[in-house]
């Protein structure tokens, strides 16, 4: 009898401690809810908001020892990228491009990556000799130069309108975009005379110079000019200047009306 009393004692005991024990591990559960959400929501959001952050700078067109200075007293690292990029208009061993772009807001410490400039790109012009007015101006629009004035040269094998070299020489390096000067074959020009360029002279001063080269004043064709030169301004001639011509060649002209 007692034995059964003592069991119901304990039955009684434990029934009256397990609200207890409930309400305990009900807390403890809880805690670590509130633990868990605190580390991965609320100090995120806590921690970004009040980091140290900073405007990048403008490095553009700075060298490397200035651009590296600015960074570090903006608060940032830096890294140069190994391949720098041809350019225009910043010179050579200058920043060209960053990365954050400049007046970006970034956290201090984060790396700003750097590209320096090349310069302007230069070719190497091409050889011409033996090739035609039309090839030459090709061949040097495909290596990035273009073609200057067409200069006429005598050549005793070299045939008529055909190149003989270049102004630079071939193998020169240049930079992309510059003009390069051609001179074309005028053929065998024994006892010929050069043609020279009359355009924007007046008629008047040029007939005593087309005697004085041994040539012949043509027809004289007067035409309105839109370019608002002088009356009596010579426009054109035929043939064109740069032709070696023989002795007593007529010179037709077109002038200013």
């Amino acid at each position: 009898m007692d034995k059964v009393k003592n069991i119901a004692n304990k039955v009684l005991a434990w029934l009256k401690a397990a609200p207890v024990v409930k309400a305990i591990g009900i807390w403890v559960v809880l805690l670590i809810i509130l633990a868990f959400a605190v580390d991965k929501l609320v100090m995120p959001i806590f921690s970004g908001h009040f980091a140290s952050t900073g405007e990048v700078p403008n490095l553009e067109g700075m060298t490397q020892e200035a651009a590296e200075k600015a960074l570090d007293e903006a608060g940032f690292k830096y890294e140069w990228l190994a391949e720098g990029r041809y350019n225009a208009q910043i010179p050579e061993g200058l920043v060209l491009v960053q990365m954050p772009a400049a007046g970006r807001t970034a956290k201090l410490g984060r790396t700003v990556k750097l590209t320096k400039s090349l310069g302007l790109r230069e070719v190497e012009i091409p050889d011409l000799r033996g090739k035609s007015q039309k090839q030459a101006a090709i061949s040097l629009s495909r290596a990035g130069l273009v073609q200057g004035a067409i200069v006429k040269g005598a050549h005793q094998s070299i045939p008529r309108g055909v190149v003989i070299r270049t102004i630079p020489f071939a193998g020169q390096k240049v930079r992309v975009g510059d003009t390069v000067k051609v001179v074309i074959s005028a053929g065998v020009t024994t006892g010929n005379t050069l043609l020279p360029d009359f355009a924007g002279e007046q008629i008047d001063n040029v007939y005593a110079k087309i005697e004085k080269l041994g040539f012949r004043v043509g027809k004289i064709k007067r035409k309105k000019d839109s370019e608002g030169r002088a009356p009596g301004t010579v426009i054109e001639t035929t043939p064109r200047h740069g032709d070696y011509l023989p002795p007593d060649t007529k010179i037709d002209f077109v002038i200013a009306d």
